[in-house]
């Protein structure tokens, strides 16, 4: 549903900035939210994933007392909501919404392409 490229950033016209900008706090030191969704998605990239069946999850730790914040683990973008968190993360325009609004037109989502998994590399410094 999304309109043909041009300069102007998509505005959604079902979504409000206000209501974008509480989409995207909620992509912040939510683990709790993330631990209780039954699936998340990731408004970089697109994927969509169960929390609970995933096999490594990566978190980045915030000063306390706030919670962990989820990175995608497809494309390890912090900026992963869950279902919990009662926004439509199935809804593709709002997943559209939220991405041009965060990332200015600048992500797979907006480029339609597709997911592409990245691989973590552990490094060991002594």
């Amino acid at each position: 549903m999304k309109p043909k490229k041009t300069n102007a950033p998509y505005v959604s016209s079902r979504f409000s900035p206000a209501y974008l900008k509480k989409a995207h706090d909620a992509t912040f030191a939510h683990e709790s939210v993330i631990r209780a969704s039954e699936h998340c998605v990731c408004f970089y990239c697109g994927h969509s994933f169960k929390p609970n069946e995933e096999a490594k999850l990566s978190w980045i730790a915030e000063r306390p007392p706030r919670e962990r914040t989820l990175r995608c683990p497809m494309c390890a973008i912090d900026c992963v909501i869950g279902s919990a968190s009662s926004f439509p993360i199935d809804d593709p325009e709002f997943v559209l919404a939220c991405s041009e609004a965060w990332f200015g037109g600048i992500s797979r989502i907006s480029d339609g392409k597709p997911v592409e998994k990245l691989s973590y590399v552990h490094l060991i410094l002594d």
